[in-house]
Order: C-alpha cells, then sequence, then structure tokens
C-alpha cells in the first residue's frame, strides 16, 4: 500500500506539472479517449451482435442501415478530432512541456552550489533530469491516457458482456491477476538492470560524445587516442551486453509465463465455456454468440493493456524519484538572500582560511591571511596546483572556506546575497568560454539591450579586440563559431581572450579578478593590455592571477604560494631582494624572455 500510495503521489505531481504546460491539450485528449473506447465497443461487438441478431430475427433492413449511419457519423467524428488532436494539439503540446520541463531543470541547476558539479550523484541526477525528464513526462502522459483508454473502453465492453452474460467476468477477473503478477516482477527486474546499467551508459555516451565534439578533433587526429578510445567503447558494450545475457532470460521467462497463461489456457477456457452456452444450453443466440467473442477478446485485450499501462505507471514512478532527488538539492550558498553589500570599495580581509574541497583529504588553502586594500594591485603567483585559482573561486564566493573567514569592510561576506555580492566583481577565469551567440552578447552575457551597443565597443576596443571588430560586416551581432550560422566566425585563442575580458571593462565592478587572463597572448599584446587593464582600473582592486613577469612587475604586492600555503609577500623588488622562490621563478621566466 504504501508503495502504491508512493506511485500515486509522484504521478500526481507529474499529473500537475503536464497540466500546467499544456492545460487544453491534457484535459482534451483524456476526453477524446473515452470517446475513441466508446466507438470501439459501438463499431466492434455491438453492432456485430445488432447486425447478425437482426438478420436471424427478421429485423427490418431499413432499421440496419440507420444504424450503421450512426455508426459510421461515430468513426467520421472520431477520425476528424484524432487528426486534430494528434498532428495538430499534441505536437504543440510536446513543445510545451519540453519546453517548461527544461526551464524548471535548468533554472534549478542554476541555483546549485558549484560544488554539486564535483558530485558524481548529482552529476548523474542533473543529466538524467536534462536528458530524459521530459521525454518521461511524454511517456507518462501517453500511459496516463492508455489507461483512461483501457479503464473507459473496460467499463464499456464490461457492460456489454454484463448484460449478456455475467460469468465471463470470472474468466477476465483470473486473466487480470496472472498478467497483474507476472508483469510486476517483470518490472522491477528490469529497473534493477536499469540501475546497473545507467553509470555504464553514461561512460559509453562520454566515448561516443568525444568523437563527435571538435574540441577534441585535433588531438584525436594527432595521437593514437582513438585506439583507448574505441577499446573503452567496446567495454562498455560488453559490459551492457553481459547484463542483458545474464538478465534477459528472466525477463523472457515472467513474459512467457504470463502470456502463456492469459493468451493460451484462459482464452481456451473463455471460448470453449461460449461454445458450450450457444450448442448446449442454448441461452445465448448466434449474435450473442459473435458479440461475445468479439467483446471477450477485446476486454482480455484491453484489461493486458491497462495492467501493462498501470505497470509502467510503477516504473515511471521509479525514475520520477529520480527527478525528485535532483529537485530535492538545495544550494548553500547560490541565490541566497543577505544585506546588500557597501556601495564603495572596501577592503577584503582573508582571515586564517583554510579550504579542502568535497572529499578530499588534503587541504587546497591552507591558513591564508591577506589584506585587500581599496584601489590596491596584488598578484597572486605561484606553480600549477598551488591553490591560486581556488582563492579566486573562494573570493567570488563559488565556494566557501572550510575554516577562517572572508570579510568585507568587516562583516563576513556569507551576510551578503550572493548575486549582489557577485556583483561587485569582475572576473575572468582561464578556463574562460565563449558561447554560440554574438559577440555582443558574449561581452554582455546576456540579451544585447537598447543603448548599450557603444559601452560594448567600447569595451572590446579597451580589451583590444578593436581591429578584429573592424573586420566583421556585422559588428557586434556576428555569431561567434559555426555552431548555428554558417556566417559565423571562429575566433582564434587571443581573440578569444580578448572578447571575455571585454566583460569586465563593460561591467560596473569594484573589484577585478583575473585568473591567467593574458595566457592566449603574444607577450607585446600581453604587455600592451596589462597596462591597459591596470589603467582602466585605477579606480578598482584588482587581484592578478598570473605566471606571467610582465603582470606581476605592475603589482602594489605579490604573494607567492606554494601548496596552498603564502610563502613569501611583498613588492616585486622585495622579493627579488630576498631571492627566493619567486626570485627563483621569476628568473627562469625572465631567461625565456630574454632568449
Amino acid at each position: 500500500m504504501k508503495k502504491f500510495r508512493h506511485t500515486i503521489s509522484n504521478h500526481w505531481m507529474m499529473v500537475k506539472l503536464y497540466f500546467r504546460f499544456a492545460p487544453a491539450y491534457f484535459l482534451g485528449n483524456l476526453l477524446f479517449c473515452v470517446f475513441v473506447s466508446f466507438q470501439d465497443t459501438l463499431s466492434g461487438p455491438v453492432t456485430l451482435q445488432y447486425i447478425l441478431n437482426g438478420i436471424t430475427q427478421g429485423k427490418d433492413f431499413k432499421e440496419i442501415i440507420i444504424f450503421m449511419m450512426f455508426v459510421s457519423l461515430i468513426i467520421i467524428l472520431r477520425n476528424t478530432f484524432g487528426a486534430y488532436f494528434a498532428e495538430y494539439l499534441g505536437a504543440q503540446a510536446k513543445v510545451k512541456v519540453r519546453a517548461g520541463m527544461q526551464k524548471i531543470i535548468f533554472e534549478h541547476a542554476h541555483k546549485m552550489d558549484l560544488e554539486y558539479y564535483e558530485t558524481p550523484k548529482f552529476y548523474t541526477d542533473f543529466v538524467w533530469a536534462a536528458t530524459q525528464s521530459d521525454e518521461k513526462l511524454w511517456e507518462m502522459y501517453r500511459s496516463w491516457t492508455v489507461l483512461v483508454a483501457r479503464l473507459s473502453e473496460a467499463m464499456f465492453v464490461g457492460g456489454f458482456m454484463a448484460l449478456t452474460d455475467k460469468t465471463l467476468f470470472i474468466f477476465a477477473v483470473i486473466a487480470i491477476a496472472a498478467r497483474l503478477v507476472t508483469s510486476r516482477l517483470r518490472v522491477k527486474k528490469r529497473y534493477k538492470m536499469d540501475l546497473e546499467i545507467k553509470p555504464i551508459e553514461r561512460e559509453r555516451d562520454y566515448m561516443t560524445r568525444v568523437f563527435y565534439l571538435s574540441d577534441y578533433a585535433k588531438e584525436i587526429r594527432l595521437s593514437d587516442m582513438h585506439v583507448t578510445l574505441f577499446s573503452r567503447l567496446r567495454d562498455t558494450m560488453n559490459r551492457i551486453k553481459s547484463i542483458w545475457k545474464k538478465d534477459g532470460k528472466v525477463l523472457t521467462a515472467y513474459q512467457l509465463a504470463g502470456n502463456l497463461f492469459s493468451d493460451g489456457l484462459l482464452n481456451f477456457a473463455m471460448y470453449l465455456y461460449l461454445c458450450y452456452q450457444t450448442m448446449v444450453t442454448r441461452t445465448l443466440g448466434f449474435g450473442d454468440l459473435a458479440g461475445l467473442i468479439a467483446a471477450t477478446d477485446s476486454f482480455t485485450w484491453v484489461m493486458r493493456q491497462g495492467i501493462d499501462a498501470c505497470i509502467e505507471m510503477s516504473k515511471q514512478s521509479l525514475y520520477v524519484d529520480n527527478f525528485r532527488e535532483f529537485l530535492a538539492y538545495r544550494p548553500k550558498i547560490e541565490k541566497q538572500p543577505g544585506e546588500n553589500p557597501p556601495e564603495g570599495i572596501g577592503e577584503i580581509t582573508l582571515k586564517n582560511v583554510s579550504f579542502k574541497y568535497h572529499g578530499e583529504e588534503q587541504y587546497s588553502l591552507k591558513n591564508i591571511n591577506i589584506t585587500l586594500k581599496p584601489y590596491e594591485k596584488i598578484a597572486i603567483v605561484g606553480y600549477n596546483g598551488a591553490g591560486k585559482s581556488t582563492l579566486a573561486k573562494l573570493l567570488l564566493r563559488l565556494y566557501d572556506v572550510t575554516e577562517g573567514e572572508i570579510l568585507l569592510d568587516g562583516k563576513n561576506i556569507k551576510q551578503f546575497a550572493t548575486d549582489k555580492y557577485r556583483a561587485q566583481f569582475g572576473s575572468v577565469f582561464q578556463d574562460y568560454k565563449v558561447f554560440a551567440g554574438t559577440i555582443g552578447e558574449n561581452v554582455e552575457m546576456d540579451y544585447v539591450k537598447d543603448g548599450a551597443e557603444a559601452r560594448i565597443i567600447k569595451s572590446l576596443d579597451e580589451s583590444g579586440f578593436s581591429e578584429k571588430l573592424a573586420s566583421l560586416k556585422d559588428g557586434i551581432n556576428t555569431q561567434v563559431t559555426r555552431e548555428f550560422s554558417e556566417d559565423g566566425v571562429n575566433l582564434s585563442g587571443g581573440e578569444e581572450q580578448k572578447l571575455a575580458i571585454a566583460r569586465i571593462f563593460s561591467r560596473n565592478c569594484h573589484y577585478v579578478i583575473l585568473d591567467e587572463p593574458s595566457s592566449a597572448l603574444d607577450p607585446i599584446s600581453e604587455y600592451k593590455l596589462n597596462e591597459t587593464m591596470l589603467h582602466l582600473s585605477e579606480k578598482k582592486t584588482v587581484i592578478f592571477i598570473s605566471h606571467r613577469l610582465s603582470t606581476t612587475c605592475m603589482a602594489d604586492r605579490i604573494f607567492m604560494l606554494e601548496d596552498g600555503e603564502i610563502i613569501e609577500e611583498g613588492s616585486h623588488e622585495t622579493l627579488m631582494e630576498m631571492n627566493g622562490k619567486y626570485a627563483e621563478m621569476f628568473n627562469k621566466q625572465a631567461e625565456k624572455y630574454r632568449v
């Protein structure tokens, strides 16, 4: 009973969603299913009984003609409405349902903390919801319509049978029970198989995806990586096949047992009973016999389909659990309410900050103490894995510190509304992305609003993109990438980086975080860009994260990180005089520049 209530609860949740997205189609199609059931019963066993009894009882031919004209009119109406619902309303409803579900999913995902994306369970739930939930909702609606159609048809056919011979219901009930038991066993087994196969399918889909994504095209063609990928793809296929080989026989046995009992033995018993009633007891006429045979076949099929729909709904409920699990995730950081941050530029303090990622034992940052004064330009340097980018993510509150606190004008940043706090920052990370949209949209990271064109063009000019922009006939309306447009442009790495940096100049922010912002530029372009950024950021606090000496020389203070700890701190001149790790790194890089 508990499982039954849970199934009903899950389906009721999805019914409300479907009705919310496509109410006219939802109600209209369900009513149409009832009408179809009435028509099937009328044009099937009822018509057969009426005609044969009319012939044997000597009915007036005109009565039969009028009856058949009525039946034909019902069939014409059924086909007319059927085409309208299937080809017109149904197609629109599917689009509305997909759009509605995707909106719910992506709005919820957008609220999730970055930490969740490093959790395999969340990622599996998210991928399932994003790729299958709308299709599952559509499948569920089909199951509801099948159930409504089968129940209404069972009511019409069952009423016909009850008026003619009630004993047939005993056979029908036995058939229903047998089908219910075997179907339930089959669905539970299939769901367990799906749980076992799903992670393997995700691995298989990754291998497949890598082969058609342009990001991997060069590396695959310039190496033997395709051999490894093909090998792993074959391995996933073999693992899936072994699961089907192991459990498929059990599914076959359940299916065979149900079919043999309900479609074999019970059908034989029902036909034998009807022949006995007609030929021996003579309680049924030939029209009744023909109508009941048709009704028996119809009722058996109807109940089998109805049970299968119920079992399918039970199975679908298990998948709704996955959707509920995804919606149950709650953010600790994203979209959190709170105070408004100070209007002007404040002092940012990292006080005894330590941090480790979810599931990790080692700390990425340990006991970091930094005070960023208003308008100060600081550089965070260190070799790969030192914790530089992690520090930037903590400042932006993409993660919360594990220990210690980050303060803005003496207040813990957790007290501020997340969105409003982040709005104070402009940032570009080394793994920045450009999107398949216009150049203007890539700068704004939003639709280009009226009056924003001049600001966008100015930002592109300040980032060094103006020469490239001048060569594009559509200007800031040029599509980036050729994903959706043949007229789109594929930018070089340096051009993409300048486009990403323009996002900072376009924003009215107090603090700027630049995580390797010029790594794709040549030294001269990098130097010019850094000069421009510092000039335009005179009234901002700037945090550079870089390996490049040209950036560190321009900073007011430099913090050298190693294994997540600050090992050196001071101006460029001070650190060079110390002749420590920073001086060693600087001299190695300077030697490359001299060469």
